[in-house]
């Protein structure tokens, strides 16, 4: 064995990337990836978004990227054809997963060659290979009393609801066992020593690879008690961008839940860089640390070139549930932009049929504060009826409008309803 880099981190977990033969052998459970790296790859079946859909979609480059000043068309597919039926929205939320991931967060990378896992004492074992390269990731798992199984939460230091397991992805996890996120440009971490190619592809993404791989380990082993079909995330700020993010590219999770993440996930871009007051926008979330993809840099002052902005980048969870909690006073992450993108993205689910699946509590603080009974009540609706299938429970009428969507300036096109 050459070339080995170690490295030990929060949570009690270890992690290792080598360079190793490639005829080692591996355990007995086991997924097999493309493996590699490059493009906009797929997933498992069932991972990214829009992967029932069989249609092949060309990138354009950055030069070709027409501007426009409105946030784009969610059903709109960039060659100018209309989606007019479910089917076509499935399609077109393939081509927006892969051009979110060409320009705004770098390139989600496929599975590993092999990915072996095993479960015992609440801990879980990812064993890795690709292209010669081996990464041992272990995560620690916290099930509540009683029977399983359980809906679980990657706990990004969120924590977790009754009845609900956590799987334990908090920040100091995520930047010590697989990618780092210091100020400034730069990647670094186990990640991109087992992805050298990957250097596009930002902390964001990463993670989320991480998280796939812990689901594709989840549901490879058995003895840990959890659904793995009632998975979400939680996190708040940056470790909401996190959550976001996670549950975004992998449709497995059955719910997209976030606080305060404001940039990066639901202020759009170009609504941000329109606001005369201070708040964070396309070029100084790049700028700040390595949370975006590489491309992303040259958007800083072009953001009319973006062809997906926000509202579309969420709408990537259709048919799952939306949760968002975010602060009317929170300066920085920009309450009208989050307010206009969220609408926009409502009414892509409305047209769809099912805009009670997107619940918002806008409530009257800043940062990350408690969001009070609103917010208390809605977690617990969208818990309850998404994740332990209580049909009594109603999501409906949880979208607070403490703004005024003006679709004049920002909406692309109509939305119909989609049969």
């Amino acid at each position: 064995m050459t070339g080995t880099a170690t490295s030990s981190g929060g949570d009690g977990a270890t992690t290792g990337v080598s360079e190793m033969s490639s005829s080692a052998a591996g355990g007995a459970s086991s997924v097999g990836g493309a493996g590699g790296t490059g493009g906009v790859p797929t997933g498992p079946a069932g991972e990214l978004p829009g992967s029932a859909c069989t249609r092949e979609f060309q990138v354009p480059s950055f030069q070709e990227l027409p501007s426009n000043a409105k946030m784009p068309d969610p059903f709109t597919f960039l060659d100018g054809s209309k989606v007019t039926t479910k089917e076509d929205w499935v399609c077109r939320q393939k081509e927006i997963s892969e051009l979110a991931q060409a320009f705004i967060y770098g390139p989600k990378p496929p599975p590993p060659e092999t990915l072996n896992a095993s479960f015992s004492n609440g801990t879980l074992t990812l064993d890795m290979e690709n292209a010669g390269r081996q990464w041992t990731l272990t995560v620690n798992i916290t099930t509540p009393s009683g029977n399983g199984p359980f809906p679980a939460v990657f706990d990004v230091d969120a924590g977790a609801p009754m009845g609900v397991a956590s799987i334990e992805t908090g920040l100091s996890w995520l930047t010590s066992q697989v990618a780092a996120a210091g100020s400034g440009r730069g990647t670094t971490g186990p990640f991109y020593t087992f992805f050298p190619d990957s250097k596009a592809t930002g902390s964001l993404m990463a993670w989320a690879w991480v998280a796939s791989r812990i689901i594709d380990g989840l549901e490879l082993t058995t003895g840990h008690e959890i659904d793995t079909t009632k998975l979400y995330g939680l996190g708040c700020s940056r470790n909401g961008k996190t959550a976001a993010t996670m549950a975004l590219f992998d449709q497995r999770m059955a719910m997209v839940a976030m606080q305060s993440p404001g940039s990066g996930t639901t202020s759009g871009w170009r609504v941000a860089e329109a606001q005369t007051s201070s708040v964070q926008t396309a070029g100084q979330i790049y700028d700040e640390t390595t949370w975006m993809g590489e491309d992303f840099g040259q958007f800083g002052n072009n953001v009319n070139k973006l062809p997906v902005d926000q509202h579309e980048v969420l709408a990537l969870a259709w048919p799952r549930p939306i949760l968002v909690r975010e602060g009317t006073n929170d300066s920085w992450n920009c309450p009208v932009c989050v307010y206009t993108t969220l609408k926009y993205t409502q009414l892509v689910y409305e047209a769809l049929g099912n805009d009670d699946a997107v619940g918002f509590t806008h409530y009257d603080g800043g940062h990350c504060e408690s969001g009070g009974q609103d917010w208390s009540s809605t977690y617990d609706a969208f818990v309850q009826k998404y994740l332990f299938d209580d049909a009594s429970v109603s999501t409906a009428d949880r979208f607070d409008e403490k703004f005024t969507f003006d679709a004049a300036k920002w909406q692309d096109g109509d939305l119909p309803p989609i049969p």
